[in-house]
């Protein structure tokens, strides 16, 4: 079994493609994600009761929200594109929402530790956008890749994060700042800069999957390019058209996919 690990954000993580069941066929767009919206977290619950109706453990009022959002995000990774490639890979997909170069670092850090160096890796570009954040506090270290957005411009603990509130909030002034001063994109130039030069140093094996236009690194010939599928769901300035998104997820695997063929594992 060839075990690949696929580093990417929401363009690989499958966010949003089961929208329409949750909300409804006519709600086809989404901004950032379905769960963003706090009004969507009722339909969220709902669905997710009426998709594990007499499979689930009974759980208390009080964490029925967390267990709600963790099976829908379980859900979406099962429908992104890279469960959708040959099964004779080990898939394990670490994208996620907002992530970041420095994220998908720690993320091949911590997937080494538990499984060793995987075959190949499938690196996506991610939206340059993205703030993240190190936070040094009482002798701990944490990494956060928290979202800023002028509209929510007071912080909200987030129940789903392991941080603290404190931490958290460290975090979110931070992003706050660096969303402000349009610090986000130069940080995430050169920390992709370097965490690319790490693969090459380290030799390891992996191709390069093109949704923006972000990165140099992700503009020669051997990238697999599907900033069009991107473009055909992408909704300006923050939205995606979920039908089109779930629809794309094989046309992507199938470009990867090829891709994968011209190599020797």
């Amino acid at each position: 079994m060839i075990n690949v690990l696929v580093l990417g954000d929401c363009s690989s993580n499958g966010i949003n493609v089961l929208a329409q069941q949750i909300i409804g066929t006519d709600k086809g767009f989404i901004e950032y994600n379905i769960a963003w919206d706090i009004k969507n977290h009722k339909s969220i619950v709902r669905w997710y009761l009426d998709s594990t109706k007499g499979k689930r453990e009974k759980n208390s009022f009080d964490n029925i929200v967390r267990t709600a959002h963790e099976y829908l995000k379980k859900k979406e990774i099962q429908k992104a594109w890279p469960a959708l490639l040959d099964n004779k890979f080990n898939i394990t997909n670490l994208s996620k929402e907002g992530a970041t170069a420095y994220g998908y670092y720690r993320r091949l850090y911590k997937y080494e530790i538990k499984h060793g160096r995987p075959d190949l890796i499938i690196l996506t570009d991610h939206h340059p956008s993205h703030p993240w954040q190190r936070i040094n506090i009482d002798g701990h270290k944490y990494f956060l890749e928290k979202n800023y957005d002028k509209r929510r411009p007071v912080f909200q603990v987030n129940p789903l994060l392991k941080a603290s509130a404190e931490v958290q909030e460290l975090a979110f002034n931070k992003a706050k700042h660096t969303t402000l001063n349009d610090l986000n994109k130069k940080r995430n130039v050169r920390i992709m800069n370097w965490f690319y030069d790490y693969l090459v140093n380290g030799k390891y094996k992996f191709i390069k999957v093109k949704f923006y236009e972000a990165f140099a690194q992700f503009n020669h010939n051997d990238v697999v390019d599907c900033s069009d599928l991107f473009n055909r769901y992408r909704v300006l300035p923050r939205g995606e058209d979920c039908k089109i998104k779930n629809e794309v997820q094989h046309d992507i695997a199938k470009r990867v996919q090829e891709k994968i063929l011209q190599l020797t594992i």
